[in-house]
């Protein structure tokens, strides 16, 4: 039983070692399921980390049990001991995808599905350590409220997600500007917004900050980046800056910096009714209208080298 430990245990290290040079050079692993993006926007690391902690993972397994089979540390099994905390880990991410974001990564359940294999094959008593633990793991975030006010699920829109508001005295429309803070697309848009003087903008960056060169600017408690850069997924698109405004019965969503500069200068710096009118760019699904001419963006995976390097 031991030898086919090691054998699932190499093949898991080849699946994962593959996920980490895709993460490492790609930007994002490889996963069939939309579930994947959105789980990855959940997380404060890289996806890059959690591979290579697989990798490390189950690497130490193998060699754990080519090396360490028959020892003991003051009557502690390791190689038990290491099943047990790989399957304790796994098992909070597999009861985060249940309970809090609500979708599933089949990569990470197929990753998950490994460790509980090996410490099922090791015996009836690891058999029955990990599935008490998993058991217990799951009951617990059952119990839990993973919402903001702690009495209520909230739904996120563009709106409580920004990190920021500069309000008109009387706005004509609202614009959600979905940005990096690593992009210089992004801050020429930023910088060209000093004199808007018609629409509630919205700052939306898909990364933490803590300060915007921007002046009368309001905070908003809810920022969360994560649900920006989902929203970007959601939508099937990977460069930034992205401008979304609203009207009265649908939205326009606008990408590339000459087209969002284009745009705000019609529609921000006045105070009459504006309809964009550049149709040259495809409509989108029922109620949304795109522009992408990819004039001036960054992917979001990779970030914008400086201008001249």
């Amino acid at each position: 039983m031991l030898s086919i430990m090691k054998i699932v245990a190499i093949i898991a290290s080849i699946g994962v070692a593959i996920q980490t040079l895709m993460s490492l050079y790609g930007g994002s692993s490889i996963c069939p399921t939309q579930g994947c993006r959105i789980v990855e926007t959940l997380t404060v690391v890289r996806p890059f980390w959690f591979n290579l902690l697989g990798l490390v993972f189950f690497q130490a397994v193998f060699w754990s049990l080519k090396k360490l089979k028959d020892w003991t540390f003051w009557g502690i099994d390791p190689v038990g001991m290491l099943l047990l905390g790989g399957l304790t880990f796994d098992g909070v991410l597999l009861a985060y995808q249940v309970f809090v974001a609500q979708t599933f990564c089949l990569y990470c359940l197929t990753v998950f599905a490994f460790v509980l294999i090996l410490n099922l094959m090791y015996g009836r008593r690891q058999s029955a350590l990990s599935l008490t633990g998993l058991a217990v793991i799951l009951f617990s975030f059952s119990l839990l409220s993973f919402s903001i006010d702690g009495h209520q699920k909230q739904t996120y829109s563009l709106r409580a997600a920004a990190y920021a508001v500069r309000s008109c005295s009387a706005p004509t429309r609202e614009v959600y500007l979905i940005f990096s803070s690593t992009c210089p697309h992004c801050q020429k848009v930023i910088q060209s917004l000093d004199e808007c003087n018609s629409c509630d903008l919205y700052l939306n960056p898909i990364d933490p900050i803590d300060h915007l060169d921007l002046a009368d600017v309001q905070r908003i408690d809810s920022f969360a980046p994560q649900v920006n850069r989902a929203m970007l997924d959601l939508l099937e698109i990977d460069a930034i800056p992205v401008l979304v405004a609203k009207g009265n019965d649908s939205y326009d969503i606008i990408r590339g910096e000459d087209n969002i500069l284009k745009y705000l200068q019609k529609a921000c710096f006045t105070d009459e009714n504006f309809i964009y009118l550049d149709r040259s760019i495809t409509p989108g699904q029922e109620g949304i209208t795109a522009f992408s001419q990819d004039s001036g963006e960054c992917a979001v995976s990779i970030d914008c080298p400086e201008e001249g390097k």
